[in-house]
């Protein structure tokens, strides 16, 4: 009776496991497996038809890779390693321990980078020739119409605490009525115009009546104690001009691109044999 089921178990997952890797579809004869879709379906969250739409891009993508000649070289794929480590501040060793935390190893990551610079060289190439610069009435007209999205923070008022000893801040924050002689208090109105935009986003992430966290800026350590936040305003044109700039170009890329790949998937030879 145990070997039974036992036999059952195995027949079961043998045709589990033949039905998983079976091809649900080929783009120009290159196979795209269930387990594939599936996978992808679960990893980006999307539907099956989005995940089976997403993978024939893949497929046309490194045909057309292939086709180009287009490769990634090994300093290429380094350097941008060494940026993503930069990025992180952390150096070759404390990098690669924080990809086997997350699962992954250097070889990996590598591969994704390789993966990741071919498509961009395929991207450029395909773009070459189509990107034309917005005109400044297109810009105003895009600021006219998207106004309300174009905002920036009020002024905001704040107590600045600055001390040698981040010790005598670490005090105050338990203690704020505490006053001390090694404390410098000064109210100040910044106006995010003419203030550092990261101190601003600094500030704007903490609530009203509270300190943020001591920060160190050199010889002295620094805090500040939120008093008040104006409303946001609408930026004016020339604030946001070279925003516009870039998210014109931006849409216009992608939109010829979605439109070589369309051109690319009518023309392959897709044929479905089986629902995933």
């Amino acid at each position: 009776m145990i070997k039974y089921f036992l036999i059952l178990a195995i027949v079961q997952i043998s045709l589990f496991a033949k039905t998983v890797g079976a091809v649900a579809l080929t783009v120009n004869s290159n196979p795209i497996t269930i387990y594939e879709i599936q996978k992808l379906s679960r990893q980006k969250h999307i539907s099956k038809e989005d995940a089976v739409n997403s993978l024939i891009q893949e497929k046309i993508e490194e045909e057309e890779i292939q086709k180009l000649g287009i490769y990634a070289t090994p300093d290429e794929i380094n350097k941008r390693v060494e940026e993503i480590a930069k990025q992180n501040r952390m150096n070759k060793e404390e990098f690669q321990k924080a990809l086997q935390k997350e699962g992954k190893t250097l070889q990996s990551l590598q591969k994704d980078i390789e993966n990741i610079i071919k498509k961009e060289k395929l991207y450029q190439i395909i773009l070459e020739g189509k990107m034309k610069k917005p005109t400044p009435e297109q810009m105003k007209a895009f600021y006219e119409k998207h106004k309300n999205e174009f905002t920036i923070a009020g002024k905001i008022k704040i107590q600045e605490y600055t001390a040698k000893d981040p010790q005598a801040l670490q005090a105050i924050q338990m203690r704020p009525m505490l006053m001390l002689p090694n404390v410098k208090i000064t109210t100040k109105t910044l106006d995010p115009n003419k203030t550092n935009p990261r101190l601003i986003q600094f500030l704007l992430q903490t609530p009203l009546r509270k300190f943020t966290p001591i920060v160190n800026l050199g010889e002295y350590s620094a805090m500040f104690f939120i008093l008040k936040k104006e409303a946001p305003i609408t930026a004016s044109y020339e604030q946001v001009k070279q925003n516009i700039f870039m998210r014109l170009m931006k849409e216009q890329e992608q939109a010829n691109l979605i439109s070589y790949f369309e051109k690319k998937k009518s023309e392959a030879n897709i044929k479905v044999i089986r629902k995933p």
